[in-house]
């Protein structure tokens, strides 16, 4: 039983990653990026590429969020430079990121040595427990360097901006470079959670990132009804973890009872519908204000 709840909890860590991606580009830019399915993937491809060449895990880690960071920057670009819708340049991103991982994978899985994880060669329940460990603390700073983010001019700025445009222009001549910048930001933080994903099913798969941004929406949309009036950055961001851990329970629940694992991503898209339910009849208006065209 320890051993489940420690999976449980790491895999809601995980996408808790994920789900602060999301939360970054949906909420402070309402700007509903499709992009996180992609740089998912990318982020997992540049962790083993990364580590099959001798580089340290960590520094692997580290080195996919700026894999992550450049798949943004193009899906902003496209959107601030030649006009292309925020859901359309996420979407042409993330297929084309499909390709992409396949051609620097030079085949469609790659599998991952124990040895190449952050934990080791340890197994069983001691690998679950170090690797907890280990993403409470990656958790733990993203948590500290977006609320110290959030409280500079710079972030004050970009959610200014996002929230009124027609004010954007007053505020700084660089609007599309705020745009560009949290774009990288947040899809780098959903590589590094690709790349974490990795130390869990110790496969890079072009196919792992299929339908993941609906997870990370889950997460995001239970952290902020959980966190209800209260504006706190890492409140939220607790909270928003809280709610990713919550939906891997409820997908280990539903394993439990026997349902078979080809059905989750339709369970998934339920929860998704009963969040949206709940949201409009507490009028809690969580992605108001999102620039779908």
């Amino acid at each position: 039983m320890t051993n489940q709840i420690l999976l449980i909890i790491t895999e809601g860590l995980i996408f808790a990653l994920f789900a602060y991606g999301v939360y970054l580009s949906f909420q402070w830019l309402r700007f509903p990026d499709l992009t996180p399915d992609g740089s998912f993937v990318i982020g997992g491809i540049a962790y083993v590429k990364m580590v099959a060449f001798g580089m340290p895990p960590l520094l692997a880690v580290a080195a996919s969020f700026f894999a992550g960071a450049l798949c943004g920057v193009i899906t902003g670009s496209l959107n601030r430079f030649i006009k292309i819708p925020p859901v359309i340049s996420g979407l042409m991103m993330s297929i084309a990121l499909y390709s992409v991982g396949w051609k620097i994978l030079g085949k469609p899985n790659q599998f991952l040595e124990n040895s190449q994880t952050l934990v080791g060669t340890v197994t069983g329940e001691q690998y679950n427990a170090m690797l907890l460990i280990y993403l409470a603390v990656i958790v733990g700073v993203i948590i500290f360097l977006l609320h110290f983010f959030s409280e500079t001019i710079w972030g004050l700025r970009v959610r200014a901006i996002a929230e009124n445009p027609v004010i954007a222009k007053g505020l700084t001549k660089n609007e599309s470079g705020y745009y560009l910048f949290l774009l990288a930001i947040s899809n780098g933080i959903v590589a590094i959670s690709g790349s974490l994903f990795l130390q869990r099913s110790f496969s890079a798969d072009i196919n792992m990132g299929v339908g993941q941004t609906i997870v990370g929406l889950i997460g995001m949309m239970i952290g902020l009804m959980l966190a209800a009036s209260n504006r706190k950055t890492y409140l939220i961001l607790l909270l928003v973890a809280l709610g990713s851990i919550l939906y891997k329970a409820a997908m280990f629940a539903t394993l439990e009872f026997g349902l078979p694992a080809e059905l989750f991503k339709l369970i998934s898209a339920l929860i998704l519908v009963v969040l949206f339910f709940a949201m409009r009849t507490s009028n809690m208006n969580i992605l108001k204000g999102l620039r779908w065209n």
